[in-house]
Parts: structure tokens; C-alpha cells; sequence
């Protein structure tokens, strides 16, 4: 079979393109399966850390998964020492790969392998491993049942070395990407923050979920007909709009908007630190919203039971957290000044604390602030 230069480019853009499905590059290895005319073909992927679950993906009869899990974990086993790897971008003929002289010396993987194969009722196979700087690698096997692969299949395989390179690189730095994109979402929603992004006008170019969220929970934020994000508040208003035509006068200062009190709801907006560049239109603002998730009782319930504090006690304790001083706390509380400044005192003794600034850094590092 002749290797035609359209086929591999077709199997290269397959590959890239299957970099991104989920599972990755089952169409890839279809592809691959019919230009070589293969009976069976199989991708076994392993990521950087050598103890990375093998995950497999295949094109042609389906195996029973007793045995693809004997030999993944075969595979696995095997390829730890470092001594008997496969050498990377070579490709390897069934009977070379059982061959103790060329690659794996140990009767138990020949086992493996010939029980894996005769399964299938398989006798012909080409095996290439490909790998990474960062560690990741991947096998790739087609096979037949009658007929051995020739020159041409052998080569249109070890010519796709370097671009599956390229593709599981790129696939473990997605795959890290998501993973830490995933864990600061995920903190994000417990912290109950969100993010937006705003033109020289006010309108929302792009917003997390959480923003949208909060916005629609509490209702002291919300899109204007014209795609303006407005505050309820009048005074949140006036502070926006202010920010936004310094901003626009090139002279802006971070702006820290208070915007509801139940739910407790901040935003902080400033001008981008870095280049953000958009096809759409190039962000004026960028801000950040916080919201209480919990309320005020459950907040004030959790800070009785971390630092033994009386319910008043952790009231004052929270509002003093929020910025509030403590004849503006007796007052929302409905304590005397007196009774406030003596609830403050218990407060900073029974937390280890030496003032509001040491209160608050206390409280937003602790458990309270992660639920």
C-alpha cells in the first residue's frame, strides 16, 4: 500500500482535531484502522507521573475489558523500568515486540501480549511508542489477522511520530490546564466570587457564571436592556460611572463598591493589569464580585463553634470583619456603644487577636471563609 501524501495530511489534521474530543482521537484512529487496512487498531495513552492510570482508546472488535485492563496494567508495569522502554518513535513488528533481544525480556509480558492477540485471533501487528518531554506517552498498534503489513504501512506509521509528539504534549497541557482551571472554579464557587469584564460604556463583554449567579440572586446587580451592568444601588451607581470616565480620561483608581448588606454583596472594579485583546471590543474594566453564600446566622454559627464565641459575640465578630466599626456594628446590632466595645474585647481575646485588621485576616483565613 502506497503511502499517498493526502492520506497522511488527512491523518495529521485527524489527529490534531482529536486532541479536543472526549474521549481523544477515536476518529483519529478510525482513520488510521482503514488506511492501513488493519483488522484492529489501539491507542494506550499514559500521562507525566509514571504511576498515571493508562487509559485506552480503540478502532475494531471490541475486547473484553478483563483483558485490555491485564494488559494495560502489563504495559504499565513494565514501562516503569526505565531499562526495557520501547525506543520512542520506532516501529516495532509483532514479532520484535516479543522478542526478548529487541525490546521486553520478561515471559510474563509475551504472555500478555499473546493472550491480548489471540483474543482477537490477531498474528500481525506494528507498535510505535511516542513520548514527550514532560513524560507523557502513547502506544500505537494496528493489526491484522491474515496478512502481514508491508513497507509502506510501517512508514505512513513512523512518519506520524512527531506530529503524535505534538499531540500528547498538547493533550497533558490541556489536560493540566483544565485540572487547575477546574480546582480555581471550583474555589471561585466556594468563595463565592465571580468576574466580569466591561467596555469604556458599562456593557458586560464577558462574565463568569458565578457573576451571573449572584447577580440574579440577589438582585443588587443586573444587565440593562442596552447590556450596561448596573448596581441597584444609587450609590454603587454614581461610583461605577465615576470609575468608568476616569478610566475612559485615562486616570482611573480601583474602585471598591459595597452593594448589598443581605446577601453581603462587594465588588471591586479596576483597569486591566495586562494586554487583554478581543475580537469583540478591548475591556475598560475588569471587576470582581463577593457574596456571602451562607447567611449572616450561619456565618455567626460557624465562628461560635471555631473560636467559642457567644452569638452576639460572633455577630459583632463578622460585622467587624466586613469593615464595619464598632459604633456602626452596636448599631445594626442594637447593642449600646458600651455593650458593643465590651462584646469587641471578648472577641479579640477568646480569637488571639490584637485589633480589626488582625480580626479580619483571622476570619478570611479561616474555615468560615471556605464554606
Amino acid at each position: 500500500m502506497s503511502i499517498i501524501i493526502n492520506e497522511q495530511h488527512d491523518l495529521v489534521a485527524t489527529l490534531h482535531r482529536g486532541t479536543l474530543g472526549t474521549p481523544p482521537w477515536t476518529d483519529f484512529l478510525d482513520l488510521l484502522r482503514r488506511r492501513t487496512e488493519a483488522d484492529h487498531a489501539l491507542i494506550l495513552f499514559r500521562g507525566g507521573h509514571k504511576q498515571s492510570e493508562v487509559i485506552d482508546i480503540a478502532a475494531g472488535p471490541l475486547v473484553d475489558e478483563e483483558i485490555r485492563r491485564l494488559y494495560r496494567e502489563e504495559l504499565t508495569r513494565l514501562d516503569l523500568a526505565p531499562q526495557r522502554e520501547l525506543r520512542s518513535n520506532r516501529v516495532y513488528s509483532l514479532d520484535e515486540f516479543l522478542d526478548p533481544a529487541h525490546s521486553y525480556p520478561e515471559p510474563a509480558h509475551n504472555a500478555s501480549t499473546g493472550q491480548f492477540m489471540a483474543k482477537l485471533n490477531l498474528r500481525y501487528a506494528r507498535i510505535m511508542r511516542v513520548k514527550e518531554p514532560s513524560g507523557s506517552q502513547m502506544w500505537v498498534v494496528i493489526a491484522r489477522q491474515k496478512q502481514d503489513f508491508d513497507g509502506s504501512d510501517t512508514a505512513l506509521l513512523g512518519s506520524l511520530a512527531q506530529h503524535l509528539e505534538v499531540a500528547i504534549a498538547t493533550y497533558s497541557a490541556l489536560t493540566r490546564q483544565q485540572l487547575r482551571a477546574g480546582i480555581s472554579a471550583d474555589v471561585m464557587r466556594r468563595l463565592n466570587f465571580g468576574w466580569f469584564t466591561l467596555d469604556t460604556a458599562g456593557r458586560i463583554i464577558d462574565m463568569s457564571d458565578q457573576t451571573e449567579a449572584l447577580m440574579f440572586k440577589g438582585g443588587a446587580l443586573y444587565r440593562s436592556a442596552d447590556g450596561k451592568l448596573v448596581p441597584r444601588s444609587r450609590t454603587a451607581q454614581v461610583i461605577l460611572r465615576k470609575f468608568l470616565q476616569d478610566a475612559g480620561n485615562g486616570h482611573p483608581s480601583p474602585a471598591a463598591i459595597h452593594l448589598s448588606d443581605e446577601p453581603w454583596l462587594d465588588m471591586l472594579v479596576m483597569t486591566p493589569r495586562t494586554e487583554i485583546s478581543s475580537s469583540i471590543a478591548r475591556p475598560t474594566a475588569v471587576g470582581f464580585v463577593h457574596g456571602e453564600q451562607p447567611t449572616t446566622t450561619e456565618r455567626s454559627r460557624q465562628l461560635m463553634a471555631l473560636f467559642g464565641l457567644s452569638l452576639q459575640e460572633a455577630r459583632l465578630a463578622l460585622l467587624i470583619s466586613r469593615g464595619l466599626k464598632i459604633v456602626e456594628a452596636a448599631e445594626v446590632l442594637g447593642l449600646t456603644q458600651e455593650t458593643a466595645r465590651l462584646y469587641s474585647k471578648r472577641v479579640y481575646a477568646k480569637t488571639g487577636t490584637r485589633g480589626q485588621a488582625d480580626l479580619v485576616r483571622l476570619i478570611l483565613a479561616s474555615i468560615v471563609a471556605l464554606t
